[in-house]
């Protein structure tokens, strides 16, 4: 059997859902969402730390030696501290005590599980004043690049590239790379701004890049300047595209022969029932075919948007093609012809060569 090196779709309308619905690639799918946030506080190694230790006696463990003590009835601050590399830190009385990948929660049952035995019921709040290990960075094409504390409460994509001063370029020219523990996804800033299930919940340690990428489309064939064009506005449809060509060429051009091609995903032919088991690649090469003069084909192409690096290619009409072959026979006679008149001349003396020569030429 042989194998398809590329896909020939012809339009009809059931398309038009599939082929106008907005095109980019998931973050969500990639990730996922975590709809609860990004989760309970997890401390790491630079974190500081505050720590207020409660006591019902006021007679305790920590209580004052004098006046100036922090302490305020029946609690005391103890100084803030930062997370040892060895992922712990030191309370009075509790020791060493591990807190690295802990939430506060943990942090304060652990402290009270050893301070029980040794005052009368011992209440722990434990806060992450400083957090400096679960941070994220934005680089790349943002105004104010940098690494920044992750906001527990919930803080989404957008949010984040936004307290680094937001892009530089448009959002349709600036494509947004998502890396996180080991696994990347690439989209461009407009699918995020236009579908908010795309504006994911960041995590911890990702790393986000901002980089330019203007789009372009190729325009071909019986279009009134055939080019390269920038795609400058957030959608281009079809038949603004071949507007931008300067339209279809009135003599040569044939519409019912208008074709887009394009390298597209599997999924989404997939969709339109075609057998894509035999690709190996991560797109394949399709060729989506139009006739301009069939009127649902014509409103088709004010929906349908044109994707970075298509190409519009515009048959020539069928008499474009039979006038070009009458040239050529044309062409052909009159060499002939000429061939023809020259052996006369030839035939009947040298003179007559010249003058039969000069004759052809002025013609």
């Amino acid at each position: 059997m042989v194998r398809p090196s590329y896909e020939l779709v012809e339009y009809d309308e059931s398309l038009l859902g599939l082929l106008s619905a907005h095109r980019y690639d998931s973050l969500l799918g990639r990730f996922g969402n975590h709809r609860g946030g990004p989760g309970p506080v997890r401390v790491g190694v630079g974190d500081v730390i505050s720590l207020s230790l409660y006591e019902a006696s006021a007679s305790g463990l920590f209580s004052p030696t004098s006046s100036d003590s922090l302490r305020q009835g029946s609690f005391v601050a103890l100084p803030q501290q930062t997370v040892d590399v060895d992922g712990s830190i030191s309370v009075p009385y509790a020791g060493r005590v591990p807190v690295k990948g802990k939430s506060t929660k943990q942090i304060e049952l652990e402290i009270i599980s050893r301070l029980k035995d040794r005052t009368d019921q011992p209440q722990v709040v434990a806060s992450v004043l400083e957090s400096r290990s679960s941070l994220y960075s934005v680089q790349g094409e943002a105004n104010h690049p940098g690494r920044f504390a992750i906001n527990w409460a919930g803080e989404r994509l957008f949010e984040g590239i936004s307290r680094a001063g937001g892009a530089k370029w448009p959002d349709y020219e600036t494509s947004v790379t998502l890396t996180r523990r080991g696994k990347t996804a690439a989209t461009m800033l407009q699918t995020v701004v236009m579908n908010p299930s795309e504006d994911i919940y960041l995590q911890p340690g990702d790393e986000i890049f901002l980089r330019r990428e203007p789009r372009f489309f190729t325009a071909l064939g019986a279009t009134g300047r055939s080019g390269h064009y920038p795609i400058d506005t957030p959608r281009l449809t079809l038949a603004e595209g071949i507007g931008r060509a300067q339209g279809l060429l009135d003599i040569q051009a044939d519409p019912t022969g208008v074709f887009l091609l394009r390298w597209e995903r599997p999924e989404l032919l997939a969709k339109m029932g075609r057998d894509v088991q035999y690709y190996s690649t991560a797109r394949i090469p399709t060729i989506y075919h139009f006739d301009l003069e069939n009127p649902s084909h014509l409103l088709a192409s004010q929906r349908i948007e044109i994707a970075d690096k298509d190409v519009v290619y515009v048959t020539n009409a069928t008499t474009v093609e039979m006038h070009k072959a009458l040239r050529i026979f044309a062409d052909l006679s009159y060499i002939t012809l000429n061939a023809a008149e020259t052996a006369w001349f030839v035939s009947n003396g040298s003179g007559a060569v010249v003058g039969g020569t000069s004759s052809l030429l002025g013609r």
